[in-house]
């Protein structure tokens, strides 16, 4: 591994997590997705790599790695529940959870699963009026040890969590949308092979939604388990029960990843920013 590891003993692997692990204090790992555009390997391996270390300097440096790299996890499918009508989200939170535990499922910690915008910087847009595109950076509890880097329309870089640092050093080229952190919290629960995470989307200090997670762990094929999965998400969202989420169509028979995961709960929290968007637009009118 450029720049970190020196030894097969340098590598380790955690639960719910198959990156390899170095000498994280100066050397990053990532590797693209399937059908990642040459441009963006380009970025990393001309741009990135030469600006933000080198073999001389106690830096990073970047090692693209094969999209077929082992993380896979049960099916997932995250969807928004709707809060019930004369109540706050957390007691519409508590009514939800509620109904879990009648059904058997039973306390398994908590989770937490958050993300920040970045724009391109206006000086690497040129003069021909090129629109700025946007990146998501996600963690997920679930992979203490990664980063998740989603592109606008593009792929998704899984990386080390010191890919944080990286975005510091890419100030010319990304920049941090302002107040555009957003988050879920809240608590997984345990039901057979089922995996449950109920978590309230925050925005500042303020609660603006309800995530649901749901992970059928024994299968990788979305095809395979959806009517299962369908058939257990009606059984304690009733009517609020989703559809099949887009990335389902988009990896047909494919292996599931966790960046399919993150995926959806990054189109979740775009879908939230915008309700609040016709939220705030609609105040002064009142």
């Amino acid at each position: 591994m450029g720049g970190g590891a020196e030894s097969d003993s340098d590598v380790t692997e955690g639960p719910r997590h198959a990156l390899p692990r170095g000498r994280v204090d100066w050397a990053l790992c990532f590797y693209v997705s399937s059908g990642a555009p040459a441009s963006i390997r380009a970025l990393f391996s001309e741009v990135v790599s030469p600006r933000v270390g080198c073999w001389s300097t106690p830096h990073f440096s970047c090692l693209i790695l094969p999209s077929s790299w082992p993380d896979t996890m049960g099916v997932t499918c995250v969807s928004q529940m709707p809060v019930a009508e004369g109540k706050s989200v957390q007691q519409t939170v508590e009514l939800l959870t509620r109904k879990l535990e009648m059904l058997g499922a039973e306390k398994q910690g908590t989770f937490c699963v958050d993300c920040e915008t970045y724009h391109t910087a206006a000086s690497t847009l040129g003069s021909q009026g090129q629109a700025g595109k946007l990146m998501y950076v996600m963690h997920n509890s679930e992979y203490p040890l990664s980063c998740f880097a989603l592109f606008e329309n593009g792929p998704c870089l899984v990386a080390d969590t010191n890919f944080d640092v990286l975005m510091v050093k890419l100030k010319g080229f990304f920049q941090s949308a302002k107040a555009s952190k957003i988050e879920t919290r809240g608590t997984r629960y345990q039901y057979c092979d089922f995996l449950v995470k109920v978590g309230t989307v925050t925005m500042g200090p303020s609660a603006r939604g309800i995530s649901v997670e749901v992970e059928y762990g024994p299968c990788v094929v979305a095809s395979d388990c959806w009517s299962l999965l369908l058939e257990f998400l009606q059984s304690f969202l009733g009517s609020h029960t989703p559809g099949a989420p887009a990335v389902f169509g988009n990896r047909h028979d494919a292996v599931y990843s966790p960046a399919d995961t993150m995926v959806q709960y990054m189109e979740l929290f775009n879908k939230i920013r915008k309700q609040q968007q016709v939220i705030e637009t609609r105040k002064p009118n009142q």
